[in-house]
């Protein structure tokens, strides 16, 4: 059943471990585990505990239910187990959330009505306004040119802004007090729509704090919502997509930390009674397969009438198979993102340039304040613990060179030396932003590597002083025009192609509560999303018909190409499992006359030619003729987590290659790709199927993706570190990751005292399902456990899970007894068929022993 993450552990960072220990960067095998591994079974639990007898401590799941079956039914046939009936989704998911204890899940999932018993996950809430993840440079400018990006300002000049459509935000909440946004709650309001499920205080990552305290009120705390809002549909200082959209605030995530899926399918509901016609989530977990609840209850939405928008994911440095749930859905529109030419940034006169730089405080280091000068720059070199100081910084501003070591430890030394100021210049180019630093009392900002080492040129001459002003400035980026390199890689696990499009994502300005200073830029797929959600408005204004579907299809068929912004040898074009279709132009998918079908194709793994059909229908209002047309994107091969990227030249024919369309009239067309015996296995490739009209119009765009080589062929359990047993050393407080030892000589491991004992598991690709098991080696008896379900792949290079024997053993108190036992995973590989050997991957640990 999807609950293994009752024994799957989050570990610490195998750069903190001690040099004795043999530890590695775990995680749960999913990673949105977080909560469950914050509650009381997996973060306190013992085998000490369960021996006394002592209950299992309840968790919530979420229980789907088979076709035809409803919360009663379930109700009827699951008489006498103890669990307490949460939330009924019938509308938006058919099943229920429940509160049980692992061994009570496991039953619910045996009975027939029941299709699957999922674990809650927790989705890790957005950065707090000013502390932006540390993404590399590239960052989309203002909100006015990033809608001039897609053309959305075009739109508003033909009077199509969004009005009377309803746009659902399930982010942070919004503030609504924002004049941007119009000032108020309720009827009557620009945010007219909304509540909130979780309260100020909730945290679903913190067991203090895990239950949530709902209002009404979806105030915005935490600022992401707020500048999603914006992007949506801003009016005032900053224009949205659709500044005359309706909004609803559905507020998931409190002040600060993470969420849950059980909160969030109470807001797809919410959206869903209350008549939105357009939701976006600029949210989601990593790694994830389309069949996660969160995704199929976006799905269920769109049948249901509403357009569902969701980021494609932020890992996109993880490589391939990264994207999110619920943007994985199947009918979900699954944002990329770009980068524009420039950012908008808080600026600093300096009058030895003679020119403003602009910067952006690192961590929660608090803004200078403005009217406010540094002391003289004095350069300080990296500064990282063991470097040689280049400076006395005692009394001046130190300037440093960001890399090799953190902000923190960076900042830390600068100020113990006397420092009166730090600037950290980027080592790379563009700017940037950081985390994990907390405020001593010293400003801490960060400026691009063109400008730091003008900085330190000035510096040499002993004048170089920043003059902070409350100004903003445009900063130049390097990568316009290109995807955003945090923005994720499709495709899905079962190879459906994701993501669908994109948009400007990256260093977005807009709307923030007013308390954090109305406005700053932000960056990531969260940011990319509400354009798209902002461009579905504005087609539902002007097509109030227009199905779902339909306004993917408008979306994706007229977008832009990505250009690929590295070695142009590569290719021309941005892999399609990282652009979709490309991004959006807004007045093109207004004035389409036809549509192409499906939009993105899964042509499917092996190594010779694949063959689909296309669907093109006019809609315009004489005959028109289409020619078919075929160009190649760059290809991702080798390792999927640090892909190398190939030019591929696939052969490409069309059966017919030209079409004649009659008013309302459909043709199909056969294409046949031949990715070529010379491509290496293990490649993702894909194209651009276009449809160009003859004497102008709008060229329509259907994207493809495919695998080269047996799917099946890649390698789960062969980590030249994992799997292997380790020993659990401790538990991080704060992150609830743990740290392991490799096992003494003989060492035996208590079921009553411990040490607790784990296997660590690196799963090097999505599973479908995954079998643990022990066996005693003197009587060959066999305890198995029930199998998780659809498992996320381990995210980078040296990330594994760890399973403890003292959550097993918490499942079934009774089922082992002292002696010399083995411990076994086997994995199904994704698509996989579990009735063939050959699909299943294992592994059997060494003998260890257990006493009573």
């Amino acid at each position: 059943m999807p609950g293994l993450s009752a024994f799957a552990r989050r570990t610490s960072d195998r750069r903190a471990a001690p040099p004795e220990r043999r530890t590695g960067r775990l995680r749960p095998l999913r990673p949105w585990l977080a909560a469950a591994l914050a509650l009381p079974l997996f973060a306190s639990s013992s085998t000490a505990a369960q021996a006394n007898g002592e209950d299992e401590p309840t968790r919530v799941w979420l229980v789907e239910l088979a076709a035809g079956a409803d919360a009663s039914a379930l109700d009827a046939a699951a008489s006498g187990l103890d669990y307490t009936l949460r939330h009924d989704f019938e509308r938006v998911w058919n099943g229920v959330s429940v509160e049980a204890d692992p061994a009570v899940a496991r039953r619910l999932e045996r009975l027939d009505l029941v299709e699957e018993v999922w674990s809650d996950v927790v989705f890790t809430g957005p950065a707090r306004v000013g502390t932006d993840p540390e993404l590399e440079a590239g960052r989309v400018p203002e909100l006015a040119q990033a809608i001039a990006t897609t053309r959305a300002d075009e739109a508003h000049e033909r009077g199509i802004t969004g009005e009377g459509v309803r746009v659902g935000v399930i982010d942070t909440g919004v503030d609504y007090t924002h004049p941007d946004l119009g000032g108020c709650f309720g009827t009557g309001c620009r945010v007219a729509y909304g509540t909130d499920f979780v309260g100020d205080d909730f945290d679903s990552d913190d067991p203090e704090h895990a239950e949530p305290r709902p209002d009404d009120d979806p105030a915005d705390c935490g600022g992401h919502g707020t500048h999603v809002a914006g992007i949506v549909g801003a009016n005032g200082q900053v224009t949205g997509v659709a500044p005359d959209a309706v909004i609803g605030a559905y507020r998931v995530f409190g002040c600060e930390g993470s969420t849950s899926a059980e909160v969030i399918l109470q807001a797809l509901e919410a959206a869903l009674d209350d008549g939105m016609d357009v939701v976006n989530l600029s949210l989601g977990q990593s790694f994830q397969w389309p069949g996660y609840p969160t995704a199929k209850a976006a799905d269920r939405l769109t049948e249901e009438g509403v357009t569902v928008v969701a980021s494609m994911g932020n890992d996109g440095e993880a490589g391939v198979f990264s994207g999110s749930a619920p943007g994985v859905g199947e009918d979900v529109i699954a944002v990329a993102s770009t980068d524009n030419p420039a950012q908008r940034m808080d600026a600093a006169f300096v009058a030895a340039l003679d020119r403003s730089v602009g910067y952006k405080s690192i961590g929660d280091v608090a803004d200078p304040e403005p009217g406010t000068a540094t002391d003289p720059l004095a350069w300080f070199g990296r500064a990282c613990a063991d470097d040689a100081a280049e400076a006395d910084i005692a009394g001046k501003a130190a300037l440093i060179v960001r890399g090799e070591c953190t902000f923190k430890e960076k900042y830390e030394r600068a100020v113990d030396e006397g420092a009166t100021a730090v600037v950290v210049y980027n080592d790379r180019s563009g700017p940037f932003g950081g985390a994990g630093v907390d405020d001593l009392g010293v400003p801490l900002v960060g400026v691009t590597d063109t400008d730091g080492e003008a900085l330190r040129e000035a510096a040499a001459d002993g004048d170089a002083v920043l003059e902070f002003g409350g100004d903003t400035v445009l900063v130049d980026l390097p990568r316009g025009g290109y995807a955003s390199s945090f923005s994720a890689y499709g495709p899905a696990p079962d190879l459906a192609f994701k993501p669908d499009l994109a948009a400007p994502g990256g260093g977005i300005w807009s709307t923030v509560p007013v308390a954090d200073g109305s406005y700053e830029s932000l960056s990531g797929t969260s940011m990319s999303s509400p354009h798209v959600a902002g461009a579905a408005a504005l087609l539902l204004q002007a097509e109030p018909r227009l199905e779902p579907g339909e306004v993917r299809t408008r979306l994706a068929n007229s977008a832009t190409p990505v250009v690929w912004g590295d070695d142009p040898e590569l290719g021309e074009y941005e892999a399609a499992h990282r652009q979709g279709t490309g991004v959006i132009d807004v007045v093109a998918a207004l004035d389409a006359e036809a549509r192409l079908l499906p939009t993105g194709v899964n042509v499917g793994d092996g190594t010779g030619a694949r063959t689909f059909t296309l669907t093109l229908t006019s809609d315009a209002y004489s005959v028109q003729d289409y020619d078919l047309e075929h160009r190649a994107t760059t290809a991702t091969t080798g390792d999927e987590r640090a892909p190398d990227f190939v030019a591929t030249e696939p052969e490409v024919t069309f059966e017919p290659s030209h079409l004649r369309l009659y008013p309302g009239q459909s043709a199909t067309v056969d294409v046949t790709v031949e990715p070529g015996a010379d491509l290496p296995e293990g490649t993702v490739f894909g194209g651009r199927i276009t449809a160009v009209p003859e004497g102008g119009g709008t060229t329509l765009t259907a994207a493809y993706s495919g695998y080269q080589g047996d799917y099946l062929a890649i390698p789960v359990l062969a980590h030249p570190d994992y799997p292997r047993l380790g020993a659990v050393v401790g538990q991080d407080p704060e992150t609830h990751q743990f740290e392991y030892r490799d096992l003494d000589e003989g060492e035996t491991f208590s079921l009553a005292e411990g040490p607790d004992l784990a296997a660590l598991v690196y799963l090097g690709h999505q599973v479908a399902a995954m079998e643990v098991s022990l066996a005693n080696t003197a009587t060959g008896e066999v305890v198995r456990w029930e199998r998780e379900t659809f498992l996320p792949r381990s995210p980078g290079p040296d990330d594994a899970v760890g399973i403890h024997l003292e959550d097993l053993v918490a499942q079934r108190p009774n089922a082992l007894e002292a002696g010399e036992w083995t411990l076994e995973v086997r994995v199904l590989k994704a698509l996989g068929d579990e009735a063939d050997p050959d699909h299943w991957e294992q592994w059997t640990s060494p003998a260890f022993t257990l006493t009573d």
